[in-house]
């Protein structure tokens, strides 16, 4: 992710202010002085660190190697409290972050030293020491694992731009300048005027594609703080994810119209003409996904293993909806080839296939087939994209083209207000 960058980030010579904690990266800061609280509760949160992380800890408060990790711990429990405070704010930041995220920052901006330092095993490292060792180096790259993190933990829905549009001189990523973006998100503030902004987190290049993050008020919501009840709304993340031509964008979201509105506006302006994006459909023929499910049931398709199988209108009396799968993973192929010589094929009856499961990468992926209304030999397949991160999405879609001819969309679609 060597591209990727906080625009105006100078190295970090300070310690982060409170704004940096709760408004950018949506940590509370009053919960890592709780942890600090009183001798117990510091000696437990030294105690719960392990060996590497003590390591880089060590080496950023400049302390002595006493030459074992149990007596290094008793060193940092004698630390200032506000000399440990942002590393217990890391630690928090660290909760429910992709590793994947984390390891592919650490692995472009940390030396070899500090990475071997962090390393578990081949290929294999500690979390939250990589996170002390980016905060070390420079607190700001915690924003690129915050926003990275979105990448690989949301399903996107892959849009089109509709018509032609005559490309201006200038390239889109040059057009995608903060104050620029800034402008649009206030403008399409005021036209929607819901009594909710938008925030612009940051606009950021990452593998010659263009991600614009925005923070937006989502749906009412409250909370109980101090014994009452505190209204506002949900934080809602909107990622835009454009093509570098602007010709294409994927989506992630929670709600369906603000992003693709917002989508919309920026294209507009850029190609200074109305535009629109609609949701993309590649179409697979039957047969090709005859011949898919054939290879699945024979265990012929490689890294994937066929968990799960949805028919609707089933060969069984009524036409019941018949689910088989394996909640242990396993092939049901054998399953399958028994079902068929009960009721008869029902793999070449693909309308009658509501869904499948299969085992890629350790992980779960349902595939959905959605026959075309004016065309019943023709399917859009989908498929559940927030179940693998953006590196896994890519390698299984390449497969899923390359080796079986089938081009695959998220299950995840976003249309504009009408």
């Amino acid at each position: 992710m060597a591209d990727l960058k906080i625009k105006g980030a100078p190295g970090a010579i300070s310690a982060p202010p409170k704004e940096f904690w709760e408004e950018e990266l949506e940590v509370n800061i009053q919960a890592g002085w709780d942890d600090l609280h009183n001798v117990e509760k510091k000696r437990a949160w030294v105690g719960r660190l392990t060996g590497r992380q003590i390591e880089v800890l060590r080496r950023a408060l400049c302390l002595s190697d006493l030459g074992s990790v149990r007596k290094n711990k008793s060193s940092l429990e004698d630390c200032d409290d506000e000399e440990l405070h942002p590393y217990v704010m890391v630690t928090l930041f660290a909760k429910f972050k992709s590793k994947v995220a984390v390891f592919s920052l650490g692995q472009d901006v940390l030396s070899d030293e500090m990475l071997e330092i962090c390393k578990i095993k081949e290929d294999e490292y500690d979390k939250i020491a990589l996170l002390f060792a980016i905060y070390l180096r420079n607190y700001l790259d915690l924003l690129l694992v915050f926003y990275f993190d979105k990448i690989h933990k949301s399903g996107f829905a892959r849009m089109k731009l509709t018509g032609t549009h005559k490309a201006p001189a200038h390239p889109f990523g040059d057009f995608l300048k903060t104050g620029t973006v800034k402008a649009i998100l206030a403008e399409y503030d005021k036209k929607k005027n819901d009594g909710r902004t938008c925030k612009l987190g940051n606009v950021a290049p990452y593998d010659k594609r263009l991600f614009v993050f925005i923070r937006r008020a989502e749906r009412p919501e409250h909370i109980i703080h101090d014994g009452g009840i505190v209204y506002g709304h949900k934080i809602e993340w909107i990622t835009l994810d454009f093509e570098a031509t602007a010709k294409r964008v994927n989506i992630s979201s929670e709600s369906v119209d603000v992003p693709v509105e917002i989508a919309n506006l920026l294209a507009s302006k850029y190609f200074g003409s109305p535009c629109e994006y609609e949701n993309d459909r590649d179409i697979t023929y039957a047969k090709q996904l005859e011949v898919y499910l054939e290879e699945l049931r024979k265990g012929a398709a490689a890294n994937m293993t066929f968990v799960e199988l949805v028919i609707a209108n089933s060969p069984l009396k009524g036409a019941p909806k018949v689910k088989i799968t394996d909640p242990a993973s396993n092939s049901i192929g054998g399953a399958v080839t028994e079902f068929e010589k009960a009721f008869g094929g029902v793999l070449k009856k693909i309308d009658r296939v509501e869904s499948i499961k299969v085992l890629f990468k350790k992980k779960r992926v349902s595939l959905i087939f959605e026959q075309q209304e004016t065309a019943p030999n023709e399917f859009v397949v989908r498929y559940s994209d927030h179940r693998l991160n953006a590196l896994e999405r890519r390698v299984f879609e390449g497969e899923m083209t390359e080796q079986h001819g089938i081009s695959i969309l998220s299950t995840e679609k976003r249309f504009k207000n009408q």
